[in-house]
């Protein structure tokens, strides 16, 4: 039973990672990102978009990365080119996102809450490890997203430790005067992470979409680009912090389903609550020791 928990907390953590990472970009630069809820809801409507159009999960993935890229530019946008205030941009981001989903949905699948079923991505069964369960049931059935979070995962820790760009990235998100000093400009730097920080919460929400089910549901992210961003305050904007704190969440997700109605009579809604619980008392608990970078939503520098 531990390892089938787990395994469900490792597929529940991966969408949050994915948009978690995402904003790990932004934030390293010095762009707060509260649209990462929005940028994964619209990565998840394009992902069954594109699957369905070229029937192809593949397909769906590169649309995803493409919608949350476009609403991660827009929000960069907005906050470097008009020195829009961060959070209000975000929340706006969340609430075209949700608007503009919904009435897409209505346009191209005629259907006001639910699309039609859409090709999703195959799973991995690792039918080698057979002969060990434990092993077997702790990691596999994973889709191959999967494969690729682990792998960006490892390069995202030697972009930000072993690169030039990821010095570059992590400076202007500390002092933007001094990277502009050097002859670098840090709106470049800036653009591009939080761009790329949208094609990420995509994917997360393509992970949702195509690949835990196969179609898109109005607001299907519910919350968890929220529960990204507490992942990323609690993981103290590193790497290794995010992935534990995503995996953390993950857990809280899984054992909640795993207690309905196994403990005494509560309604379903107590555990669907419990990672944003979690994610409260996490922040409380780290209120002091977390600290984010210097420049971190300074507008006008």
């Amino acid at each position: 039973m531990i390892s089938v928990l787990l395994h469900a907390a490792a597929v529940k953590a991966a969408p949050i990672l994915w948009a978690s990472l995402g904003g790990l970009y932004s934030e390293r630069s010095g762009v707060v990102n509260i649209g990462l809820e929005g940028m994964m809801l619209a990565g998840a409507f394009f992902a069954v978009l594109g699957s369905g159009s070229f029937d192809s999960p593949w397909a769906g993935i590169f649309c995803a990365a493409i919608g949350g890229g476009l609403f991660g530019l827009l929000h960069a946008w907005l906050c470097l080119r008009w020195k829009v205030e961060q959070i209000i941009s975000g929340i706006g981001i969340n609430l075209i996102a949700m608007g503009v989903t919904g009435f897409l949905l209505l346009r191209i699948f005629n259907a006001y809450g639910n699309s039609p079923s859409v090709p999703k991505l195959p799973s991995i069964s690792g039918d080698f490890l057979i002969d060990i369960p434990i092993l077997h049931r702790l990691v596999f059935p994973l889709g191959w997203l999967h494969l690729v979070l682990i792998a960006a995962v490892v390069l995202i820790v030697c972009f930000f430790r072993k690169t030039v760009w990821g010095l570059r990235l992590r400076a202007t998100g500390e002092n933007p005067h001094a990277v502009r000093s050097a002859g670098i400009r840090p709106e470049r730097i800036q653009y591009l992470a939080v761009t790329f920080s949208g094609i990420l919460a995509g994917i997360g929400g393509a992970q949702l979409a195509i690949g835990d089910i196969s179609a898109f549901h109005i607001g299907m992210t519910n919350g968890r680009g929220f529960i990204a961003l507490a992942a990323l305050i609690c993981g103290r904007w590193t790497p290794g912090g995010v992935v534990i704190a995503c995996l953390g969440f993950g857990f809280v997700e899984a054992m909640g389903e795993h207690l309905q109605g196994k403990i005494f009579s509560l309604p379903a809604e107590f555990y669907l609550a419990l990672p944003f619980v979690l994610a409260l008392l996490a922040l409380a608990a780290t209120r002091w020791s977390a600290r984010p970078p210097a420049a971190l939503g300074k507008t006008g520098v």
